[in-house]
């Protein structure tokens, strides 16, 4: 998206046409899923299809994985502490060495790693309704990140350490709201129609987004050369787009229904030849919100 990231507010884009290219996805991906009864986090073999549970099975709900800069640790949401309250913890890849960082009566939810890895920004109604709010690993120290009129929720950041963007919620639906961390200046993306769950490419130049405009949802990305669809299935919900490290493939969750009757599945497309849906995962349990590893 480049430093200046050239998009106007609520602009027009020219579509993105692209050549095909010759690849194979690879690596792992993370995940929650609720195959096992309480939301769990897994991790798949790209390659393989192999999943493995990462953490202890308890009693408890795990939520939210994103994996850090260096792809070492796994951030997530967590009743670990006990009851129904929802805090931020991160844990070992291998998910050892669990820490609780957030300790609020309000749920926290969303974690997604700042770019240096030191710091992670979530969600928080702990002012009343949902905003955006930064804790740092080494003291837990907690910042309020926004303020307006609008709830905000699910922030992404580019992996420049550039961009802040998230969910804002107004009466008409949701857009999607991006935040210069240098200048603090915000804007709003052009997503005409109500947009969602954005995700960096890993060179920070693209951003996808969940476009909600219809039923079901589709999947766009939009850069300041112009704006293309991803994926568009009458058919499916598409939704939790994740680009791989290489930024040639873009992961996803699929459901024939949204809400009441969702089965969600993890799926990933060819970059380069959007449209195509080559399914990870199936059968019994809903699995979202996936996160490439970082190489």
């Amino acid at each position: 998206m480049g430093a200046a990231l050239g998009l106007a507010p609520d602009g027009v884009y020219p579509e993105i046409t692209l050549s095909a290219q010759a690849a194979a996805p690879a690596g792992e991906i993370v995940f929650q899923s609720d195959r096992e009864g309480p939301t769990r986090i897994f991790v798949i073999d790209v390659v393989t299809k192999a999943v493995r549970r990462v953490g202890a099975a308890g009693a408890w709900m795990d939520e939210d994985p994103s994996w850090s800069p260096d792809g070492s640790r796994i951030a997530f949401a967590s009743t670990r502490a006990g009851g129904s309250n929802v805090d931020i913890h991160v844990m070992d890849a291998d998910g050892s060495q669990v820490v609780r960082l957030t300790d609020h009566a309000a749920p926290d939810q969303d974690p997604a790693w700042a770019a240096d890895g030191q710091s992670l920004f979530f969600t928080s109604e702990r002012n009343g309704r949902g905003e955006i709010f930064r804790v740092w690993l080494n003291d837990r120290r907690v910042e309020r990140i926004t303020s307006g009129l609008s709830r905000a929720i699910m922030p992404a950041t580019s992996r420049d350490g550039r961009y802040l963007a998230y969910a804002a919620q107004l009466v008409m639906g949701f857009r999607i709201e991006l935040l210069d961390l240098k200048t603090g200046q915000s804007r709003t993306i052009g997503t005409a129609g109500g947009a969602c769950r954005a995700a960096f490419s890993p060179d920070s130049q693209e951003m996808a987004y969940v476009h909600l405009d219809s039923e079901p949802s589709r999947l766009e990305a939009v850069k300041e050369t112009g704006r293309r669809t991803m994926i568009a299935d009458g058919r499916l919900w598409s939704y939790y787009p994740a680009y791989s490290p290489d930024g040639k493939f873009l992961a996803f969750s699929v459901s024939p229904e949204h809400h009441q009757g969702e089965d969600w599945d993890l799926a990933i497309t060819d970059a380069a030849r959007p449209g195509t849906i080559t399914k990870l995962t199936s059968g019994k349990g809903n699995d979202r919100v996936p996160e490439w590893r970082p190489k």
